[in-house]
């Protein structure tokens, strides 16, 4: 009755990622994208607004950044992750987390007014450094 076996039409029918048009490309714009999200709440928001609340207006909170932005940058290249989307939706996303927190109306940081400078060395400082040592340790591993 079977020409072949039920086996073989089975495996024949089922459809993989490879029959699927732009179906590996798909999967990993999905992929990228969910790296990206992840880099962005643990590495951008995790980051500076728990060591933000931590230090406050102490000078210790450049090398704490700068020291982390190894450890960020590191876990991209772990992942292969590239950051260079992420490097540009940081610095807007920096650039209107610092307005906000120089704001009058911030309910956070009522108790203090923010030393301005050290929040942008800081913040600044450590969005670069996760964009540079990245690319350096990705082509490092190229040579």
């Amino acid at each position: 009755m079977f020409p072949a076996k039920p086996s073989v039409i089975l495996y024949c029918m089922i459809l993989g990622l490879d029959d699927i048009t732009w179906g590996k490309e798909i999967v990993a714009f999905f992929i990228w994208l969910g790296l990206t999200f992840l880099f962005y709440l643990v590495g951008y928001v995790a980051v500076l607004n728990v060591l933000d609340d931590l230090t406050k207006n102490s000078w210790i909170k450049i090398p704490a950044m700068w020291g982390l932005s190894i450890v960020t940058a590191g876990l991209m290249n772990i992942l292969n992750y590239n950051p260079l989307i992420l490097f540009f939706i940081m610095l807007a996303a920096n650039f209107l987390r610092l307005k906000n927190l120089a704001s009058q109306n911030n309910d956070r940081l009522k108790d203090f007014k923010i030393n301005k400078t050290l929040f942008y060395i800081s913040s600044y400082g450590y969005i670069f450094l996760v964009l540079g040592i990245t690319h350096y340790i990705d082509f490092r591993n190229s040579l």
